[in-house]
């Protein structure tokens, strides 16, 4: 421990850290993990492009769960498609709020998230979503939305 002992190292960690609980990260945990970038100079202004696409990935990774597959928490995810689909289509009301409710849980860096059902031209098996929310961030509270797609598979896609 270089000079000042633990109290002091404990300050310049508290120094450290000070500001930056109140800005969420723009990548999840995993993704820091996976990809560490402490090289990489430290700013307090966000990235939003980076941010997006962060959340896009945490989001298909999430509804692309099923509930019950992940042992650790066992509401992670959303129920299968096939599962809903025996009621299509007075089951869309479910599909909306199970989407919801773990985009709720599981996305911090989303609020007050809505699910719309969009008519879909292309593909009758195929049901279209929009996800809208508010950026959860310190420095604005913008409007994102995403489009969301389940195919017939039930496999989710979305874009920013």
């Amino acid at each position: 421990m270089r000079r000042g002992g633990w109290a002091a190292h404990q300050g310049r960690l508290a120094r450290r850290r000070r500001g930056k609980g109140d800005v969420f990260q723009h990548k999840t945990l995993f993704e820091r993990l996976r990809r560490p970038d402490g090289d990489a100079a430290r700013s307090t202004r966000e990235d939003h492009t980076a941010l997006l696409a962060s959340i896009v990935r945490n989001l298909e990774r999430i509804l692309n769960t099923r509930s019950g597959q992940a042992p650790a928490q066992m509401d992670f995810g959303i129920p299968p498609p096939s599962e809903i689909a025996q009621g299509y289509p007075e089951s869309i009301g479910q599909i909306q709020k199970a989407v919801r409710q773990c985009i709720e849980k599981y996305e911090p860096r989303l609020r007050d998230v809505q699910i719309m059902q969009l008519e879909s031209d292309d593909n009758r098996l195929a049901v279209r979503f929009q996800v809208s929310g508010t950026l959860a961030t310190a420095t604005d509270q913008r409007q994102i939305r995403f489009d969301t797609l389940i195919d017939p598979s039930g496999h989710i896609e979305m874009t920013a």
